[in-house]
């Protein structure tokens, strides 16, 4: 069954969006079919083959399965209810490349819509891409439709191209890689595939499968390989064995003579460790006593007395504290009261918004009606929260809706007339010493990588919105070590240290592209203490949607100079739009004081929506940090309880050639909240991007304290998607 060039590059433009938009329709009647046990792949699947299954939205997992074919390490999210995708990194067994070792390392990326819902006598059925953005070793498409044939044994069949068909792709071996091998979706003739899966015990299942996968590999100079032997059957055996709820174990057969073991383990951002938390219960709101018990409080009469508003704003900052709350500043009439608050403590700031409205009923004189909670991040202030404090003493004890649906979001007015800063405040000196590791994955070069040590951090708030930031590390142990970039035509080789330094030509690529990121491993390794970080930044707000930022000194451990942005984002609006630009220099590789001769101004627009389904999308147009031009989309996906998930692509203008392997830069981010896996409150965060290449183009500035992220937390898509958690 060929399809015409036409109809698969329509399959191109329309396949991807039809897989996003279908996933958020409102229209589904059923949940998807929810997977029993996971492929080789990574996938909801059966050994080797694909199934119409899905995981619980918004899981995160990762397998490792190993025979004598390969070893693939999956990290596996279901995006969206339909839509899963899995990133994989492979050794791949019976290829030799220009190292000559007997195998390849490759990584790719799988995405799987699930397009019908199991109904009535009606099978579920997906649409999957596999390995079409990788080198095409494990590239195929296919159609899948699973049914549950009795309560334990569940069926799939499905039609399967390229590598699912045993027919693989031919791979072009000087191809940089990183784009989607459109022209070969759904070519060639397909051949079916089946598995059947016994749920034999509580815990443990049975797999059958039917396979036409012959672990080929064939390339445009006509080489081809055999991975580990052809199978000598189309029939592949499994067991899985789940344990504590999230793992699973299992052994299987390729044919009748290979055998291959597996290890998967599944985290659900909604299913955490405390799903209560561990956090004290919070004061309880405190009813006024009557006009009569209490007249001068009612009267008012109490706010001429200039010794009220001291001993109130200092008992209530006592108060606050205990709840992980800095009260800055506070203005305080007779009827009205407005604090404003640093958030030092929760993840969702709905949480702290709910206790300090708990603890101004127990602080507050009786007449004060109207509560106003204005959260400043660095001095600056983002949102109001106004409400009654009628409504806050009549709601405690109903759903935390009732009390949004009274309450109103606005823009935080810059300085309002009245407010006293709370004493003791500013200066401020914070510090720290903690462990810092390193990662290094998926890397096609290297194998996993590590760098440990400590890291002692201080900051020092001058007065709000002027704060000194520095850090020191030193490294202990690790196997990443400094290291030249590659040296041009001899891939896997590279230049020394010493080369590369002594060669101030080597730091343009021989396509004329400075090495803004290609030589990031000169920065790794050194034995000395190194400064990563050390900046002076002002934050303001000059506006009332405006804020600004100006950072200046040692910005990241690569570079350092002066970096300026401003953004509008008002409090109550998904939309928000910002411009950065930076003047910076590159540091020297010892991460001191000196610096090298490259310098560049480089800078960008953005733009930034939050849809309702905690998707954020985030677009930015400028100047890298090479000299080249183009544009970053980043999608990231939150959820209630703080965990980030998202991924971003940069296209400039730079060619395949230019860019070098990969052809345009890519990545993915993950970030989890300390408190999901401790149940203690923090804002903590476990944050990593995954990027399997350091290229020069697309390259940006990671310069800390960019504004959007800062401000977003008390504005209105964000607040309200932590809501639920304002009576906690």
């Amino acid at each position: 069954m060929r399809r015409s060039p036409l109809f698969r590059r329509l399959l191109a433009t329309t396949l991807p969006a039809a897989l996003v938009i279908g996933s958020v329709s409102s229209t589904a009647i059923a949940d998807p079919l929810m997977a029993r046990n996971m492929s080789t792949y990574g996938m909801p699947g059966g050994i080797d083959t694909p199934t119409a299954e899905a995981l619980p939205d918004g899981t995160l997992g990762a397998t490792v399965s190993y025979s004598d074919y390969a070893r693939r390490t999956n990290v596996v999210f279901q995006a969206l209810p339909r839509l899963t995708t899995a990133l994989r990194y492979s050794k791949v067994d019976g290829i030799n490349d220009y190292r000559n070792d007997g195998y390849i390392l490759d990584r790719s990326f799988d995405l799987r819509f699930q397009a019908l819902d199991e109904q009535g006598w009606r099978p579920a059925v997906a649409i999957g891409l596999q390995d079409f953005l990788g080198t095409g070793v494990y590239s195929g498409e296919y159609i899948v439709a699973t049914k549950n044939v009795t309560p334990t044994i569940r069926a799939s069949a499905g039609l399967g191209w390229g590598t699912l068909a045993g027919k693989p792709r031919v791979i072009d071996a000087g191809d940089q890689g990183g784009k989607p091998n459109v022209e070969d979706w759904f070519s060639g003739s397909p051949k079916p595939f089946a598995s059947v899966a016994w749920q034999a015990t509580e815990k443990l299942s049975l797999v059958a499968e039917y396979s036409h996968d012959e672990y080929i590999a064939q390339y445009n100079n006509g080489r081809v390989y055999q991975q580990g032997g052809k199978p000598d059957s189309s029939i592949n055996l499994g067991a899985y064995y789940t344990f504590a709820d999230n793992y699973e174990v299992g052994l299987y057969t390729i044919g009748t003579k290979k055998v291959g073991a597996q290890f998967s383990f599944a985290l659900n951002p909604r299913q955490a460790p405390y799903p209560s938390g561990l956090e004290k219960s919070p004061a309880p709101v405190r009813p006024r006593p009557s006009p009569g018990a209490d007249p001068e409080g009612w009267s008012g009469a109490w706010s001429q007395d200039p010794t009220a508003q001291p001993a109130i704003q200092t008992a209530l900052g006592d108060a606050l504290a205990d709840e992980g709350q800095l009260l800055e500043s506070m203005a305080l009439s007779a009827n009205r009261a407005e604090v404003r608050i640093r958030n030092t403590r929760y993840i969702q700031h709905a949480e702290a918004v709910g206790r300090t409205a708990r603890l101004m009923t127990r602080a507050l004189p009786p007449s004060v009606e109207t509560f106003v909670i204005t959260t400043s991040e660095d001095g600056v202030p983002t949102s109001s929260v106004t409400m009654r404090r009628s409504d806050v003493e009549r709601l405690e004890n109903t759903e935390a809706g009732r009390i949004a649906a009274a309450s109103q979001l606005t823009d935080a007015v810059p300085y309002p007339a009245g407010l006293v800063r709370s004493e003791d405040v500013y200066p401020r000196f914070r510090w720290n010493i903690q462990p810092y590791l390193d990662l290094g994955i998926f890397s096609a070069e290297d194998r996993l990588g590590y760098e440990t040590g400590a890291e002692a951090r201080a900051t020092y708030e001058i007065m709000p919105g002027l704060e000194l930031t520095g850090a020191v590390r030193q490294r202990v142990i690790g196997n990443i070590d400094d290291r030249g970039p590659g040296i041009p035509g001899r891939r896997g080789e590279y230049y020394t240290p010493a080369e590369y330094e002594a060669d101030p030509s080597l730091e343009t690529t021989p396509e004329g592209v400075p090495r803004v990121r290609s030589d990031t491993r000169m920065y790794t390794g050194n034995t000395s203490p190194v400064i990563p970080e050390m900046t002076l930044a002002w934050y303001a707000k000059p506006a009332q949607n405006v804020y600004t930022r100006v950072t200046t000194g040692l910005l990241e451990r690569a570079y350092g100079g002066v970096s300026a942005e401003v953004l509008w984002k008002p409090a109550d609006s998904p939309f928000g739009f910002g411009a950065e630009i930076n003047r910076v220099k590159k540091r020297d590789f010892d991460q001191l004081l000196s610096f090298r001769d490259y310098e560049v101004t480089m800078g960008h627009v953005s733009a930034y929506y939050e849809f309702s389904q905690g998707f954020t999308a985030q677009l930015d147009v400028g100047k890298y940090l090479a000299g080249d031009k183009g544009a970053t989309l980043t999608l990231t996906r939150e959820f209630a309880n703080g965990w980030q998930i998202g991924a971003f692509a940069t296209k400039t203008d730079l060619s395949d050639e230019e860019f070098g392997e990969g052809s345009f830069d890519k990545g993915v981010m993950l970030s989890i909240p300390l408190s999901w896996a401790t149940g203690q409150p923090s804002r903590e965060r476990a944050t990593t991007t995954i990027r399997s290449l350091a290229r020069d183009g697309g390259a940006q500035l990671n310069v800390k304290g960019r504004l959007y992220d800062r401000v977003r937390d008390s504005h209105s898509v964000k607040l309200y998607q932590g809501w639920g958690r304002f009576w906690r």
